[in-house]
């Protein structure tokens, strides 16, 4: 017998209606497909058959007795203030041996795991992947996939091809504007963005 602990990028789905989430699966079944999924709720073997014909990992969990966790999620978007002093102007800058700069484009084909707050002074390029616990500063385009669990993430665009996961929520690319820099935090459990 051989025994080994992974480490599993999951999404946690509570299925309300189906219709609804089918139309949530097809907006971002590419990139549900780098996770494990987690499914409770209404999930008939109509629905089973969609995702298994899709190849998805998945797990039906409605019967299981787990008691999973999470931060919902309403999403808010601030508009700038005129005239505000910037709160991290007065904020301690961290130094340099606890932060991981990349002062280059993350290539596709790149996968970066860092445990570290990170900051990427160029793109993310398409098929690069970029996975931090800690917050995130992206000061090009995100064109790949971007996951950050720490307490913000700041960035300059969402491509069309890129994708973004902010402590377990997939960021709508909508909500975000391009090439203006915006602040992504949590505040009593309401994902915001704001304009820096």
């Amino acid at each position: 017998m051989i025994v080994k602990q992974k480490n599993l990028r999951v999404f946690h789905i509570t299925v309300d209606d189906k219709e609804s989430f089918l139309e949530y699966f097809r907006k971002n079944k590419i990139l549900l497909m780098e996770f494990f999924l987690l499914i409770e709720g209404e999930v008939d073997e109509s629905l089973e058959k969609i995702l298994d014909n899709e190849g998805l990992c998945y797990k039906n969990i409605s019967t299981c007795k787990l008691r999973l966790s999470s931060v919902k999620k309403d999403i808010v978007i601030q508009e700038p203030k005129e005239n505000v002093q910037r709160k991290e102007a007065l904020e301690e800058p961290v130094s340099k041996d606890k932060i991981k700069i990349y002062d280059r484009p993350i290539r596709s084909g790149e996968e970066i795991n860092e445990e570290l707050p990170v900051v990427v002074f160029g793109r993310i390029n398409s098929g690069a992947k970029l996975f931090c616990t800690q917050s995130v500063s992206i000061y090009g385009i995100i064109d790949g996939l971007v996951q950050c669990d720490g307490e913000y993430i700041v960035l300059n665009g969402l491509s069309s091809r890129g994708n973004l996961i902010f402590n377990g929520e997939i960021i709508d690319r909508e909500l975000l504007k391009s090439d203006i820099l915006q602040k992504i935090t949590i505040n009593s459990s309401k994902v915001e963005i704001k304009e820096v």
